[in-house]
């Protein structure tokens, strides 16, 4: 299930880039995919790519942080730890790095 903000989101995309995500969605995931193969070499690839999207994230996080957050707040009317979206983006950012790490399979 969708959370309201993704649905409220995929509203302003582009019909073929709302296309896009359904059709992945209706695909089977790329992690299970990976585990039932049961070939080392794919598993290594998979993990291979989800420690580089984790090593972005991280990176990603650093820049949110030293850029954005740990700015002084100059204007209560916009708070500096909110994001765009409204969410607490510090905790969200790192949400998103954490399930990645944990996504990598033994």
């Amino acid at each position: 299930m969708l959370s309201l903000y993704l649905q409220e989101m995929r509203t302003y995309m582009p019909p073929e880039h709302r296309e896009f995500i359904e059709s992945l969605e209706r695909r089977v995931p790329v992690r299970s995919f990976v585990q039932r193969c049961g070939k080392a070499s794919l598993t290594s690839i998979y993990n291979a790519c989800t420690e580089a999207v984790e090593k972005f994230r991280s990176l990603h996080l650093e820049y949110a942080a030293k850029y954005i957050f740990n700015q002084a707040q100059t204007d209560s009317k916009n708070p500096h730890a909110v994001g765009t979206g409204g969410t607490p983006f510090m905790s969200y950012l790192k949400k998103h790095r954490d399930e990645t790490g944990h996504s990598r399979l033994e």
